[in-house]
Order: structure tokens, then C-alpha cells, then sequence
């Protein structure tokens, strides 16, 4: 969409300079489009950002009762392939004009070949991002990614910014810059993002534990550098982290802190990546571990407390 959303929001009074920062820190780590996450970060309501671009682009917008009530007639019109290619979901049909929800509206080479494979004439109509992958999963089963985990019963809102005042954003997560010693003794810093707070300060295993097998196998800090240099994608960082806790550790895992919930991101035990871990989404509003240490950003140590979160 050629259209800059943040610098149209912020001239609308609808976002502040520092929310925009935030979001797009957001969007670059967790891969999804500028709109949804203002939306769901709580800087903008969904009703207001939807009628905004509505009226800016000059297309009408899909209301959430339109897409969450669609009937099979008109959702199989289309081949579930063809709206997972384009994010779209068909929603009303009036004589020879099918009704089409879409994220870019001005995506016209998708809406041609929406039109060439339906037949019917195309009205598209615009709808958050976030919106349409639950209609997604609703109609086609395509599931959701993660990241779209834990905001299927409505969005958070917030207030219009105040001009010349600032939103309570809570503590900042600029990257932290974690020092080690190398081989031959130099200091090295290494910035690692925000969500990995804390690692660099882990214990090490006592060194009687390590055995010389391992010692000859081990991911050097050297070599760890270098990989983080080279990582261009939140995945990479991930991989990177997770292979160094597997020589560290016995069991270790990442997880994605997104809203109320902690959703698992990877995870590692005898030096094997465990499949499907991706799967679990712990809810921190009920006592966890987990939820101590979001709350208090501090370690925790010791057996875990027998909680239905812990045993999972």
C-alpha cells in the first residue's frame, strides 16, 4: 500500500511519534503489518484505523459481524489456496458482485485474478490484517500464525494521543549490550534485542561439569558474535540462542511475551530441538513461574510451585 499509515495516523492525531517507534519495533521482530500492530499493542482502536483508511482510500470497510458471519455458499466461491495467497476472504454476493475483504484494497493484480477464477465482478472492501486471518482459520482452516494467538476475542483501545503529551508506554526495551571476554582477552559487547533480557547474566555451568567432548564441540563466544552479526531475521537470532542454551544447559526454551500470554517460541533438551513447542501458550494472568518473572523481570530459581500453567 503506498500509502505511509504512520505518518497519516500521526497527522490525523490518531498516534504519536513514540507509538509509531514502538509498533514498528514490533512489526520488524514479529513479522505482521503496521495496522495490526497498533492494534493490538492498544495504540489505536480497530474501528477508528478501519474507517480512517476507508476514507482515505476511498474504499468501504468490512465490519467484524460481516466477516465473522459469512455463509458456506459464498465462502466457497473461492479456493481456500487462492485466499491464503491473497489474505482475502469473499463475504457477500449481490447479483454478479462478490464482495471481497482485503488488508490492501489497492492490490489490483490480486483482485483481477480474484475476478478471473470467480467470474464475478470484484467489490473489494478494506479489513485489519489480524481481522482476516481469524476469518481465515474460521472458514478455510488456514491456522494463525503465533502471533495472532491471543487476540481473537477483541482488540484493546486506546485513547486518542493528546497533543503535547506524551502515552504512558510503560518501561522501554531498547537492546541490550551484553560484554564478554574473548579467547585472547579482548572485551567484546554484543547487542542482543530487548525479549532476550537477562541471558547474558545466566549462570554457567560449573566447570567440572563440562567434559572435554563438550569442550571441543562448544559455540565460542568468537563464533557466537559472528553469528549474531550475520542473523538478518528474529528466526535466526532464535536459532542462535537456542543452539548455545543446548550446550549450556540440559533443557532450555524461548518464549514470545505477546499481551496476557507467553507463547513458546524454541526449545532444546539433551541437545534436540523439541518439535511442536510452538504450540504451548502459557496465560499469564494465572500463577506461573512464568508470570513472576514477566512481572518482576527478575530470575527465578528453584523447583517450580504445582500450578496448571508450571505443568505444562
Amino acid at each position: 500500500m503506498a500509502l505511509k499509515l504512520g505518518e497519516l495516523l500521526i497527522n490525523e492525531g490518531l498516534l504519536t511519534q513514540e507509538q509509531l517507534e514502538e509498533a514498528l519495533k514490533c512489526q520488524v521482530i514479529f513479522g505482521i503489518k503496521l495496522g495490526s500492530s497498533l492494534i493490538e499493542m492498544g495504540f489505536i482502536d480497530e474501528g477508528k484505523l478501519v474507517k480512517l483508511l476507508s476514507k482515505k482510500l476511498g474504499v468501504p470497510a468490512a465490519t467484524r459481524k460481516e466477516l465473522m458471519e459469512v455463509t458456506y455458499t459464498v465462502y466457497s466461491l473461492l479456493p481456500s489456496s487462492l485466499a491464503e495467497k491473497h489474505r482475502v476472504i469473499p463475504f457477500k454476493l449481490e447479483n454478479k458482485r462478490l464482495s471481497i475483504a482485503m488488508s490492501d484494497p489497492t492490490d489490483f493484480t490480486a483482485i483481477d485474478e480474484l475476478a478471473f477464477v470467480t467470474g464475478y465482478i470484484i467489490q473489494p472492501f478494506i479489513a485489519p490484517d489480524i481481522r482476516i486471518a481469524f476469518a481465515l482459520e474460521k472458514y478455510y482452516q488456514i491456522q494463525r500464525d503465533m502471533r495472532y494467538l491471543r487476540v481473537s476475542g477483541g482488540f484493546k483501545s486506546a485513547a486518542a494521543p493528546k497533543q503535547g503529551t506524551l502515552p504512558d508506554e510503560g518501561p522501554t526495551h531498547d537492546p541490550i549490550a551484553v560484554t564478554y571476554r574473548k579467547e585472547d582477552g579482548e572485551l567484546l559487547n554484543i547487542e542482543i534485542p530487548a525479549e532476550f533480557e537477562g541471558f547474558g547474566s545466566l549462570p554457567d555451568l560449573p566447570e567440572e561439569l563440562v567434559t572435554q567432548e563438550e569442550k571441543l564441540g562448544r559455540y565460542t563466544i568468537d563464533k557466537l558474535s559472528f553469528a549474531f552479526a550475520a542473523a538478518r531475521e528474529r528466526d535466526e537470532i532464535a536459532d542462535i540462542f537456542i543452539k548455545y542454551l543446548g550446550q549450556e544447559f540440559t533443557t532450555g526454551a524461548l518464549f514470545i511475551v505477546r499481551g496476557n500470554a507467553a507463547v513458546g517460541w524454541r526449545a532444546v533438551t539433551g541437545g534436540e530441538l523439541l518439535s511442536g513447542f510452538g504450540e504451548l501458550s502459557l496465560l499469564l494472568g494465572k500463577p506461573s513461574v512464568m508470570r513472576d518473572i514477566v512481572e518482576t523481570r527478575n530470575f527465578s530459581m528453584g523447583a517450580l510451585i504445582n500450578t496448571p500453567e508450571n505443568r505444562q
